[in-house]
């Protein structure tokens, strides 16, 4: 060994000596509770590593991960040039990452990372190119879906359902998982068996709100490991986390690559623990490969440039200074040395006992051949799929869950019947006694735009932030393939449908009670269906805004457009409008609810009015209709126009969602 390779593996020491100590002085200074947890996980880890009792999954055949010449580029909006561009992020980018292994691709700050594992696990396609290859078959257009079965992707915040415990959310993961090809009796075990073997047995009936840092990130690994994917992809695991969390997350990645798994994941700027505890690293540098291979093969690597790591220095940081051209460091020279490293062709990944764990806990490994195509098919025939639960389930799973949650946060779902209740009182005692009389049509009038205007507000605005608010969470487990869209969709819709019927409904009896409109159940029906029909109208208008309008956009323009609607028919005439607006009069679903309103009280023949002043010129009916430009409504062909509108914008809404879920 020569003296150069004998300094930087004696540097290489003192560096990680330095750091293990550094870390060591921080767990000693973190809480006593964060010790105890810390000491318990690590202890529950390694007995389930040294005794093999982990949970018999799925039996499921190892992959490797290869990838060759992928490059990304990304529009951007140029300042100087005053129009959009596209920037090249990822420029040729080749290698591999086996199973039973832990990978890190590391790189300073807009290197490249996350594309980099966007792109392989398939969540970004435009605007990449290059070939991603699982156990030497090519991913294709026509394979996507076969490739998505087999992965996962755990993404950099932990998006959970904050009503639920981690019990809760890992028994409705398992039932959109593993649907009914499983028994409930073994899904319950199965679930049992991961809470424990990730060390959130004592916390398994708390809720996700009330999880820490750490155990939040091992929920969500635990979430995904329901069908014992292969191939593990993690956007900044050990992001907000401690020092023990973190060395807790990437212990237990580490276990769960000695089964078989393959497991990638970006990470920023770890500990010299941390740092060791992987595999192998992939460093990326202004978008091109800077070195690839063991983490013990680093120093020497840059040892070979006059790049030695400093005494007591973490070797993670001193790669970042390195790779963002500190200490002198030829970025251009290093990476061309590194994309032509070559690692060793069907080199196993572990062996010995670890080879007989991935027997037992389901995995085969399989080795990268891209040579021969028979064995290709071979191999892929090796890799079992688990099937998902049918659309008829999932529905059942995500509407219980949606019942659930509603049940749980009640405070809204109460505020919105209470708001009706109180809103109702109000404008029947405003307005008492006006839907009788001839010389308060005027009046009844106003109270029947309020109220149609009101219905639509309250059906509107309560949905247009829904899907802002858990599209994060939706994004996650519709790419994970835990339901799809359809299922989820109708699951919400018809939750929401009754609430609103129902707090609508308390505003009409109310309202119309107090205010003596005529009781004519033919017309208390055609004025409550009309009512009601228009807020549900409204409500799949506010899906529509919400999906596809940021929050701050939407909550202008769910407003706005309802105001402008509501202007026909109470505001204007149909003779008055401008010829070029009179489009906008036949769509306007709060028009046609409104007059129907109107002919459904005054129409169909009714009665002369009784009048309490001298001189009544509105006690006719008939004058009524005429006067307020409703005499040939048709009640029906209105009712008609308000559904159509309403499905035309939940099916809106459904391909906007599929649009943004499917959009890579």
């Amino acid at each position: 060994m020569s003296a150069r390779d004998t300094s930087t593996s004696a540097g290489k020491g003192r560096c990680c000596l330095r750091a293990s100590a550094a870390s060591s002085t921080e767990t000693v200074e973190a809480a006593p509770e964060q010790l105890l947890e810390a000491d318990r996980t690590r202890r529950q880890l390694l007995l389930h590593q040294n005794n093999n009792t982990a949970p018999s999954f799925p039996r499921r055949g190892a992959v490797d991960l290869e990838f060759r010449q992928v490059t990304y580029s990304a529009r951007v909006f140029s300042k100087q040039k005053l129009r959009i561009e596209r920037k090249q992020i990822l420029t040729g980018l080749s290698g591999e990452f086996r199973a039973g292994e832990l990978t890190a691709i590391m790189g300073p700050s807009g290197a490249g990372k996350s594309s980099l594992l966007n792109i392989l696990a398939g969540f970004k396609q435009r605007g990449a190119g290059g070939q991603v290859l699982y156990n030497g078959e090519a991913r294709r257009l026509g394979n996507s879906e076969r490739f998505s079965a087999l992965t996962c992707y755990i993404m950099q915040d932990d998006h959970l359902r904050s009503v639920f415990t981690a019990r809760e959310s890992m028994n409705m993961a398992s039932s959109l998982k593993l649907g009914c090809g499983v028994s409930p009796a073994r899904r319950q075990e199965q679930v049992e068996e991961l809470l424990e073997m990730l060390g959130l047995t004592e916390c398994r009936n708390t809720r996700c709100s009330r999880l820490s840092g750490g155990q939040r990130k091992r929920l969500s690994i635990a979430l995904e490991l329901i069908n014992n994917p292969p191939v593990i992809f993690l956007d900044e695991p050990t992001t907000g986390l401690d020092s023990s969390s973190c060395s807790q997350c990437v212990s237990l990645l580490k276990l769960l690559a000695r089964e078989g798994r393959t497991i990638v994941c970006t990470i920023h700027q770890p500990s010299a623990l941390i740092f060791e505890m992987f595999d192998h690293l992939y460093t990326l540098a202004r978008g091109r490969c800077f070195y690839q291979g063991d983490v013990a093969g680093l120093l020497p690597f840059l040892g070979q440039f006059g790049l030695h790591c400093p005494p007591y220095h973490n070797p993670a940081d001193y790669l970042m200074d390195v790779a963002t051209g500190d200490f002198g460091a030829d970025v251009g020279a290093i990476s061309l040395a590194a994309e032509g490293m070559k690692r060793e062709k069907l080199r196993p990944a572990i062996a010995g006992k670890e080879e007989q764990n991935h027997e037992q806990n389901g995995f085969e490994m399989v080795p990268l051949n891209d040579d021969e195509h028979s064995k290709e098919s071979e191999n892929s025939s090796k890799l079992a799929f688990s099937k998902p639960a049918s659309m008829w389930l999932q529905f059942l799973v995500l509407y219980r869950r949606k019942w659930t949650e509603t049940k749980r946060d009640y405070f809204l779902v109460m505020l919105r019947i209470m708001t009706h209740v109180i809103i109702g009182l109000v404008f029947g005692y405003l307005y008492r006694g006006v839907g009788s009389q001839g010389n308060t049509v005027l009046a009844n009038y106003v109270y029947m735009y309020g109220t149609v205007l009101f219905l639509i507000y309250t059906g509107k605005m309560p949905v247009m932030l829904m899907f802002p608010l858990e599209f994060q969470i939706v994004i996650r487990e519709y790419f994970n393939r835990w339901y799809s869209l359809p299922p989820y969709l109708l699951s919400i819709t018809l939750l929401e449908i009754p609430i609103q019927v129902i707090s609508s409904l308390l505003y009409l009896v109310i309202s119309y009670v107090l205010t003596d409109q005529i009781m004519d159940p033919h017309r208390i029906a055609l004025f409550f269906i009309l009512c009601i029909a228009s807020s549900i109208c409204a409500q799949g208008i506010g899906y529509f805004i919400g999906v596809v309008f940021p929050i701050r956009i939407s909550v202008m323009i769910g407003p706005t457009i309802a105001v402008l609607f509501s202007m026909f028919g109470f505001n204007l005439f149909y003779r008055d409008i401008p010829w070029s607006l009179r489009w906008m009069f036949h769509i306007s679903y709060f028009r046609a609810a409104f007059q129907g309103c109107i002919y459904s009280m005054y129409g169909y023949n009714r009665s002369t009015l009784d009048c309490e002043v001298f001189y009544c010129q509105l006690k006719f009916p008939s004058k009524i209709l005429e006067e307020l430009d409703v005499g040939t409504v048709d009640v029906w062909s209105n009712f008609t126009t308000i559904v159509v509108i309403a499905v035309v914008m939940h099916v809106a809404t459904v391909a906007v969602v599929w649009f943004r879920l499917n959009k890579r």
